[in-house]
């Protein structure tokens, strides 16, 4: 499971549909259930004969009739095909007898659509989104998303870390400060590790921020105290960082890691460990939309912390 999805696109008027804003509204369609689009367009089957090999593509959607017969929709299924690609494709043409051409076309995992009623481009948007639907439904099983929280975690565990290594780069007063709140968080939180803990003062900035008591949760609340320092901890979208970081984030990833699952009349629901005792909590498709989503809205805050936080040149 990913936060990306990506669509290749073949159309030798491709032009045509950009203009009538169909791929605009397929990449609003896939951010609105979390996702980072990305739609590739070619104008030809040879050049996106290449892309295919090289990106994995969620959806593959192909006019049956590109221009140049080595381009026809019944070569390019056998060679994507031939390559070992698996990928969910749709082909579409305006040609009156396509229908009768898709039966003697069909593959595994490869659909056919005709455009030639005056409600096509409607429905051919439609079948798109039944589509993307249909390719997204196994990743949004407990497991897969379980695995997309430890990974989007991990990364952005990787760039709060790169945040800090810069900013202790400027061996400055704010970087001094925030190198002692750290020790501090770390000896405090390590009472079984004492040993270890003394002997931080004495460890490099960067080798402390690779310790694994270094958790998630004290990197998150070192970028709050940076941001505090920094004077940016009152502005938007950086107000409150740790708490939100925390529930969307650290906490999340927590729930997941132990959940386990049961259905109750019918529906998937997590049920979740308190102290309290358990609490069931229903995964559905949009439980899914807002763990990618807020996914997302961390990595562009990060991003933005990055760049706020950044020395100025010398």
């Amino acid at each position: 499971m990913k936060l990306h999805y990506r669509i290749l696109w073949i159309d030798d008027q491709i032009e045509d549909y950009i203009d009538l804003g169909i791929k605009s509204e397929f990449e609003a369609y896939l951010s609105s259930l979390g996702f980072k689009p990305t739609v590739q367009t070619f104008e030809n089957g040879k050049k996106a004969e290449e892309a295919i090999q090289t990106v994995n593509f969620d959806l593959i959607l192909s006019d049956y009739n590109i221009q140049g017969g080595d381009d026809q929709g019944d070569v390019l299924i056998q060679k994507i095909r031939d390559g070992g690609v698996f990928t969910e494709v749709l082909f579409y043409s305006a040609q009156s007898n396509f229908e009768e051409i898709a039966k003697s076309l069909y593959r595994d995992r490869v659909s056919f659509f005709s455009l030639i009623n005056d409600e096509g481009m409607r429905e051919f948007r439609e079948r798109v989104f039944r589509l993307i639907r249909l390719t997204i439904a196994k990743l949004q099983e407990l497991n897969s998303i379980r695995g997309l929280v430890m990974a989007e975690t991990s990364e952005l565990d990787n760039t709060v870390v790169d945040i800090l290594t810069t900013f202790f780069s400027e061996q400055s007063d704010e970087a001094a400060s925030l190198r002692t709140y750290i020790i501090k968080a770390i000896k405090e939180s390590t009472k079984g590790n004492q040993d270890r803990a003394a002997k931080l003062d004495d460890f490099e900035s960067a080798t402390i921020l690779k310790e694994r008591i270094f958790d998630a949760d004290k990197k998150a609340r070192a970028i709050g105290k940076l941001l505090n320092i920094k004077k940016l901890d009152q502005q938007d979208p950086f107000k409150n960082f740790y708490d939100n970081y925390k529930t969307d984030v650290i906490d999340k990833r927590n729930d997941l890691a132990h959940a386990k699952s049961d259905t109750i009349d019918g529906v998937e629901y997590l049920i979740l460990s308190r102290k309290d005792g358990e609490h069931p909590e229903k995964f559905d498709q949009e439980k899914c939309i807002e763990i990618r989503k807020n996914l997302q809205k961390h990595a562009d805050i990060l991003k933005k912390i990055r760049e706020v936080t950044l020395p100025l040149p010398s």
